[in-house]
């Protein structure tokens, strides 16, 4: 007989323990099914930090012991001729540097306490599809191989997608993204045999000669331990990724070559506001599948944790309504776009400005402080942009011809807002969704016209 469970989650990533954690915590029969080896969860090309108001925002424990590698103070934001640092601290800028591997092994732990069944060495091939409704998975494992069925599924498969991208077709779903929402990455973990200067702000350098689309950083994970990594926009990428990454420590921070490397790997990360509908007939989507990674910096822990408990939470109602279609589970779409995605996608026009200025237009702004470092955390934290314009700084900017810059940048912001708004006010059925969604198109449709400079 065929394995059946109330809900299956495929990957256990954050996103995924998280939401197989709370279904369990709430009753629910669960599977939790991962590709990788138990002892390897959770490793993978990552900056590690967690902002500390993520655990608070869904009341989970702080990373403590072999979890905990170091605490950021804040980050320094620099300008790509290096003459201009904007300092962001405070209590929204501070984060945790974790071990990746313990944190995952941590999440696991916390998940089979509570009841879930783990798969580890176990692939997902494909969802099976019965009156437009998944209602089972094909599997390979070293354990067990064949068909699992479920009442309900969670794609937590990172940006593979395996559920996501052969999911019933339902209103607004998408099952593809574009490559110019896609940032390639490469990190690596590096050692000093001495104490690195400065340990308590992570550090990001600016510039679209070195890291077109993309940026290149720098997070203490210790004394003399860093995180270091460069993303590139993938539609943008002319050399592989790892030559970008060398590149700019040779030339910019060559200092770093003095390390020993620990670990090097690469990624595919999406940046871009979440899928418009994150949700199909039997299926919700978690995580990097959803694209809900911040599309400014790309950090992508902290909403997946929250957007895995409020799936959990969404599967449970859902199944307690016997309403498992995409208007059941619609509530998870109204949650996640109200907690989080509203700022997400308010910060996505952000990021295509940021991606289509030139570098000596990032060294003019961040050199007059046309955004206020405490505006920055604000951003990061709210989605909201306030520009710092005097007469003396539109009187330099008029001398130096970028009034077209400064024209672009106040159109931006006023975008953000307006897109903020508009997905804070995303509709609470599906019946209402198609007039939303044509809204939604039409305000990336313009904002991309003028982050391109289109205008």
């Amino acid at each position: 007989m065929e394995p059946s469970y109330d809900l299956v989650v495929v990957g256990a990533g954050t996103g995924g323990c998280l939401a197989a954690k709370t279904a369990a915590e709430n009753g629910l029969n669960v599977c939790l099914i991962e590709s990788k080896s138990a002892e390897n969860i959770g490793l993978k090309a990552c900056g590690d930090a967690v902002g500390m108001h993520h655990f608070d925002n869904i009341r989970l424990a702080y990373p403590t012991g072999s979890e905990l590698c170091w605490e950021l103070e804040g980050v320094k934001i620099f300008s790509p001729d290096f003459e201009t640092s904007l300092r962001i601290m405070g209590l929204g800028a501070k984060a945790f540097m974790v071990n990746r591997r313990e944190f995952g092994r941590r999440l696991i732990k916390e998940a089979l306490d509570a009841g879930v069944e783990f798969m580890d060495k176990t692939t997902v091939l494909k969802p099976i599809i019965e009156n437009n409704h998944v209602v089972a998975v094909r599997v390979k494992g070293s354990v067990f191989s064949g068909v699992l069925k479920g009442r309900v599924f969670i794609d937590a498969s990172g940006v593979s997608a395996v559920l996501r991208r052969n999911a019933p077709e339902v209103p607004g779903f998408e099952r593809t993204v574009g490559r110019e929402d896609l940032e390639i990455a490469y990190r690596e973990i590096r050692v000093f045999e001495s104490e690195i200067n400065d340990k308590t702000f992570g550090c990001i350098y600016l510039s679209q000669k070195y890291a077109p689309g993309g940026y290149f950083w720098l997070f203490p994970k210790g004394l003399n331990v860093v995180n270091i990594g460069l993303g590139v926009q993938f539609s943008r990428a002319k050399m592989e990724i790892k030559n970008y990454f060398t590149r700019f420590i040779n030339e910019k921070l060559p200092w770093l070559n003095k390390a020993k490397t620990l670990d090097g790997r690469g990624a595919f990360v999406p940046t871009r506001r979440p899928l418009d509908n994150m949700v199909s007939n039997g299926l919700l989507v978690v995580g990097d599948a959803a694209c809900q990674v911040n599309p400014i910096h790309g950090g992508g822990i902290g909403p997946s944790m929250t957007a895995g408990k409020l799936a959990g939470e969404t599967a449970v109602k859902a199944l307690e309504k016997a309403d498992l279609s995409y208007r059941g589970l619609w509530n998870y779409n109204v949650a996640y776009m109200r907690v989080y995605g509203a700022k997400q996608a308010s910060l996505d026009v952000f990021r295509v400005f940021l991606q289509n200025v030139s570098d000596d237009e990032l060294n003019y702004g961040m050199s007059r402080k046309l955004i206020a470092e405490e505006d920055v955390l604000k951003a990061s934290l709210y989605g909201e942009v306030k520009l710092t314009i005097t007469d003396k700084t539109l009187r330099f900017l008029r001398s130096i011809g970028k009034l077209n810059f400064l024209s672009r940048l106040r159109k931006i912001s006023e975008l953000m807002e307006t897109v903020k708004v508009h997905y804070q006010s995303f509709p609470e059925n599906p019946d209402g969704f198609p007039k939303w969604l044509v809204a939604v198109r039409k305000l990336v449709d313009e904002y991309k016209m003028v982050g391109m400079g289109n205008v």
